[in-house]
């Protein structure tokens, strides 16, 4: 897999993850998931840090928490 292709997927998981992506995007991300073992367990592990996390009440993160969770992640995937 191209490096670009995997950060492009691994960008998405979120909004695959919620269901905003488009059906092409979908398309996309998904297509590159089943061949890609790394993403797809990226994938795996953000489904359920957010099924664990829905299960502890629905409040919702302030917007500069979850800015910084995303960065954070991003730094450690380029590691």
């Amino acid at each position: 897999m191209a490096k670009h292709e995997c950060e492009e997927a691994l960008d998405r998981l979120f909004e695959l993850i919620d269901g905003e992506l488009t059906p092409s995007e979908l398309d996309q991300v998904t297509s590159h998931l089943k061949e890609c073992p790394p993403c797809e367990a990226e994938r795996k592990l953000n489904e359920k840090i957010k099924t664990r996390v829905s299960a502890t009440g629905g409040e919702c993160a302030p917007e500069a928490l979850r800015e910084r969770i995303l960065a954070s992640l991003q730094a450690a995937r380029e590691n």
